[in-house]
């Protein structure tokens, strides 16, 4: 259930005293301890495990949904074998191919709105056949590139309603997308920049993750930066641990744009975002609200030495050797010193039950935020039905985010 907490509700339930922070003994009670990736052996596999595929997430509720209306995704859920990644890309890649002859064919037929609709699906499964692929398996950056390339396809058919757009970022270029609301020319508008997660694309937010904010009347930035899917396969780039040195030159790239209020910017963390976010407004001052989910306060802990599974994903993403070597990396991963500098409103999303990330981190960044006017999110984190399409309350967790930002970053909202 997704729930808004405040400290009355609590004082009210009888789980904290006037006095005490809170949250401090809801999140830190023995209950807690044996939730999310703590109680994965009743998924059928040991939650020690270091070497799992995929980063451990290809246990088939955290890949696709039996509550999905969409027949294909729903094939999908009846054919793929958990933990299994030639299950995961075969079957992604057989759908995938089927759409794509479709929108090839509807294309011949010159019903290019069809057919880019059908590019977009066939992407769309291309991308889920290859996201949670190992480093080094050899059909990831070629099945990464026929996602990109249909994308792209697609709107070659029929007018995006996005801009194509890069940033200088040490060296190398980074690419990215802004989409905005319609609107008089000469108008401003307030800016969301997406700090994505370790599996999030640049491609697939610009049209899903920032269509709540659009319609919102906020405009949505989304670049793939180091330690993202598409700047990892591609670049070979890797996340660095002060994500603020990211975020100026994506800040510094929105407040230039003639169409955009520098004086309204916010940013959205998504999974490891949860810590990119928070820090990213530690040192970037003209970032004016921040929500996220699965909120972290250090790398190490909360995910780390949390859901073992996820320690080799976790290793390329910070560049690192080995374990040893990452372990060390990510120690420099964490909001310590850093938490109180957060000056601009701030909703912490975790979930009890999240399966990647431990929700106490969440907690431990509420505490610390001192100088933030902080709220919490229960249900927004990597519990599974949030993130598949399962049963939900109504409104989803992603409408209240959106809800949440307008009434921070749009007049009147």
């Amino acid at each position: 259930m997704i729930s808004k907490v405040n400290r009355r509700g609590l004082i009210k339930w009888g789980l904290i005293s006037a006095g005490v922070p809170v949250f401090s003994r809801v999140l830190s009670s023995p209950l807690l301890a044996q939730v999310g990736g703590r109680a994965q052996e009743k998924l059928g596999y040991p939650a020690t495990r270091e070497d799992m595929p995929g980063g451990g997430q290809l246990e088939i509720r955290m890949t696709t949904s039996p509550f999905t209306s969409d027949p294909d995704e729903f094939e999908a859920y009846q054919r793929i074998r958990p933990y299994n990644p030639e299950s995961v890309y075969v079957e992604w890649a057989r759908l995938a191919e089927k759409n794509e002859q479709m929108a090839e064919k509807f294309e011949g037929e010159k019903r290019m709105v069809t057919a880019s609709e059908f590019y977009l699906r066939a992407a769309e499964f291309y991308r889920r056949a290859c996201v949670r692929q190992n480093e080094g398996e050899p059909r990831m950056v070629p099945t990464y590139k026929k996602y990109v390339g249909l994308f792209n396809k697609a709107w070659q058919l029929v007018p995006p309603p996005f801009e194509r757009l890069q940033v200088s970022y040490e060296g190398k270029i980074l690419d990215g997308y802004f989409r905005k609301p319609a609107g008089p020319a000469g108008r401003r508008f307030p800016v969301v920049i997406e700090q994505q997660g370790a599996d999030t694309s640049a491609e697939s937010s610009i049209m899903v993750g920032a269509s709540p904010y659009v319609a919102r009347g906020m405009a949505y930035l989304v670049v793939d930066t180091p330690g993202t899917v598409g700047a990892m396969r591609l670049k070979d780039l890797h996340a660095p641990p002060d994500s603020e040195r990211i975020a100026k030159i994506l800040v510094d790239y929105a407040v230039s744009r003639p169409d955009v209020d520098p004086s309204r910017i916010g940013m959205n963390g998504i999974s490891l975002g949860g810590y990119g976010g928070p820090r990213s407004a530690s040192g970037e001052k003209r970032i004016k609200a921040l929500w996220m989910m699965s909120g972290a306060y250090s790398l190490l802990e909360d995910i780390f030495d949390y859901y073992p599974p996820i320690r080799d994903r976790l290793r390329w993403i910070v560049g690192a050797r080995d374990f040893a070597d990452a372990r060390k990396k990510l120690a420099d991963f964490t909001l310590e010193g850093r938490a109180s500098k957060i000056e601009c409103p701030m909703l912490i999303g975790y979930s009890n039950d999240d399966r990647i990330m431990d929700p106490r981190g969440a907690s431990r960044l509420y505490q610390a935020a001192v100088n933030s006017k902080r709220e919490m999110l229960e249900g927004l984190g990597h519990n599974v039905d949030a993130n598949v399409g399962g049963p939900r309350t109504l409104p989803s967790a992603v409408v209240i985010q959106a809800d949440w930002a307008a009434k921070h970053l749009v007049a009147g909202a």
